[in-house]
């Protein structure tokens, strides 16, 4: 099989496997080099795997073979300053915070694919956060907590900037407000983060029936246990009631802002639909030429969050425009829940002409303009 063949079926694997994750969710519950240190090392606390410095499009090896860096030094001391009464000031680390069902990596293919090695490459330093996939947002945020504490450590940096897909945004404002983390974070940037609830999980949850909790939670546990190191008892339910629409109201009311904290915001919307009625007033305009189709096992749920509104209930798939939006909209990108994450595994632009490296490029030069 030559590599392009090769590549096709690995495709054809991952899609499949996250078929099945979607299937299963809805049947049962639903569903330039491094600029902080002088060496670049990379540390066990923080779990992160240099990279080359060269930010060019990868080859099919690069992509699904990385090499890791044996250089890397594993006991965190190398090139840090490390004075108590002086952390480092601007630019602040970056952390990939990943949303539900989320992971760091599973094998080669990373949840934000190859966004972290991209960045990398052109000075940046950054890490990917790993909480439990399936649980409320209250406990991810006292894991991305520890997560957020062990990288101001590392290095000696006063605060962090975040970057959160999905329910990772949740649990970042949960940890920013209730947690008290508002004098850590100076940016919280999520991407399609369902600030006021998402039709699925409300769906889903009038699904299961309350004696069926400690099964789907034996599932979730086993099917996490594969590929995320966060391997406790996972909690399907309370992640579902956290992404709920009713649950949102009292989230908002119990999270509110903080001052300390920017807070900018992207939407995704796919299903074909130009996001015209409801992507405006945004930083950067829409382009409602482009559009995306949305990846099969997300369309019955972009369909059930249209319902009969399809032009103001525009979605990724998961999360509408308007429940994405918070704080500083920054605007829409043509791309389904996947896709803004690069999933699964593109190494370039899709149909729409969206691509996921770019766009993590613009954010991140976008917070270095700001101060950040």
């Amino acid at each position: 099989m030559d590599a392009m063949n090769a590549r096709s079926a690995l495709r054809r694997l991952l899609s499949a496997g996250l078929l099945l994750l979607c299937t299963s969710c809805a049947a049962t519950s639903a569903p330039a080099g491094f600029d902080a240190r002088a060496d670049g090392a990379q540390t066990d606390a923080v779990r992160d795997v240099a990279s080359d410095a060269d930010a060019s499009e990868p080859s099919f090896e690069d992509v699904f073979f990385p090499s890791v860096d044996a250089s890397a030094n594993s006991d965190g001391e190398a090139g840090v300053a490390r004075d108590a009464g002086a952390r480092r000031g601007p630019p602040y680390p970056v952390i990939l915070h990943h949303g539900f069902a989320g992971f760091r990596d599973i094998g080669p293919i990373n949840y934000y694919f190859n966004v972290a090695r991209d960045l990398r490459g052109r000075g940046e330093t950054v890490h990917e956060a790993e909480v439990t996939p399936f649980d409320s947002p209250a406990a991810r945020a006292r894991q991305l907590a520890a997560f957020v504490d062990r990288v101001r450590d590392e290095r000696n940096s006063e605060k962090v900037v975040i970057i959160a897909h999905s329910q990772g945004g949740l649990d970042s404002r949960y940890m920013i407000s209730t947690m008290g983390y508002g004098d850590r974070v100076a940016l919280l940037v999520t991407v399609s983060t369902p600030h006021r609830g998402t039709r699925v999980a409300d769906t889903t949850l009038g699904f299961v029936p309350g004696a069926t909790e400690a099964f789907i939670n034996a599932i979730a546990t086993l099917f996490a246990w594969t590929y995320n190191e966060a391997r406790m008892r996972m909690d399907l339910n309370a992640a579902l009631v956290g992404l709920s629409e009713r649950e949102a109201t009292a989230f908002n009311a119990a999270n509110r802002d903080d001052p300390r904290v920017r807070y900018w915001s992207w939407a995704g919307r796919s299903h074909l639909r130009t996001g015209a009625a409801v992507c405006g007033d945004a930083r950067y305009p829409n382009e409602p030429l482009r559009v995306d189709p949305t990846f099969l096992p997300l369309a019955p749920f972009a369909a059930l969050i249209e319902g009969f509104d399809p032009l103001n209930n525009v979605n990724d798939g998961m999360v509408s425009v308007q429940s994405a939006r918070w704080g500083e909209f920054q605007g829409c990108v043509p791309a389904d829940h996947f896709d803004e994450v690069g999933q699964i595994a593109h190494t370039g632009a899709i149909a729409s002409g969206f691509d996921h490296i770019a766009f993590y490029r613009r954010i991140v030069s976008d917070a270095r303009a700001a101060g950040y």
